[in-house]
């Protein structure tokens, strides 16, 4: 196990070395796009998106409940330092796939998202969703790595990852891409069919979250601006 580990570790750091510091190239630019078409066709590796984040109130929360977090995707010693907490999901502790439960426990807002985080769960219920599925908090520990790996295999902008803290020393790096744009407060919907890897070579946690819902037409009109104003950015 441990010389897997380190072969996953070395794979992922030539990788992310590789990568790094590649400046990704922009599919052209289609107008009238519509949202579906940005996602499941535009070929763009993320998307940042134009909606504003309270990242210092949900920063301030979640010191109520680093006690709380579980490694996550632990079983075979691919990953160091990450855990991760449901904000949303079968349990607060139940961070992984439906599918690894196999029980019929409905996804609601956790127990203790709602006595602990109780601004965050606000925020959220605002959000731009028809349905949520897993909306949880990971955290990546001084020093802590993701080994690289894929999600899916079907290229679409799906998962939404929002950077809550991104020290400078720590980088998400997609194959081919290079360094995701992550900054604090910012909010970026991924394609994570590609393979990627993350270091956090710093000195302090890596807070993101990773919302998976269901889109609804605020949700959509929100994709289409904000792949507006990526590409006139550049006019």
């Amino acid at each position: 196990m441990t010389h897997y580990c380190l072969m996953k570790k070395q794979i992922s750091k030539l990788m992310f070395n590789r990568f790094l510091n590649k400046t990704p190239v922009l599919p052209v630019y289609k107008e009238n796009a519509t949202a579906e078409w940005i996602r499941r066709s535009s070929r763009l590796p993320w998307l940042s998106l134009e909606i504003e984040i309270p990242a210092t109130t949900i920063l301030n929360e979640i010191q109520n409940i680093k006690h709380l977090f579980v490694p996550h995707r632990d079983k075979y010693a691919e990953h160091s330092g990450w855990s991760s907490f449901c904000i949303h999901g079968k349990a607060y502790n139940a961070t992984q796939e439906d599918e690894h439960y196999n029980d019929s426990r409905p996804y609601v807002w956790t127990a203790e998202s709602q006595e602990l985080m109780p601004q965050t769960v606000e925020f959220f219920k605002k959000w731009p969703a028809d349905k949520f599925g897993r909306v949880r908090i990971m955290r990546l520990a001084p020093g802590g790595w993701i080994s690289a790996h894929r999600d899916t295999t079907v290229s679409s902008l799906t998962a939404i990852n929002i950077a809550i803290t991104q020290p400078d020393q720590c980088a998400f790096v997609m194959e081919h891409h290079g360094r995701v744009p992550f900054d604090n407060g910012r909010a970026l919907l991924l394609d994570i069919s590609n393979l990627h890897t993350v270091f956090n070579n710093s000195d302090q946690d890596r807070w993101h979250l990773i919302v998976h819902q269901q889109f609804n037409l605020e949700f959509d009109n929100l994709v289409a601006k904000s792949y507006d104003k990526l590409y006139n950015s550049f006019k």
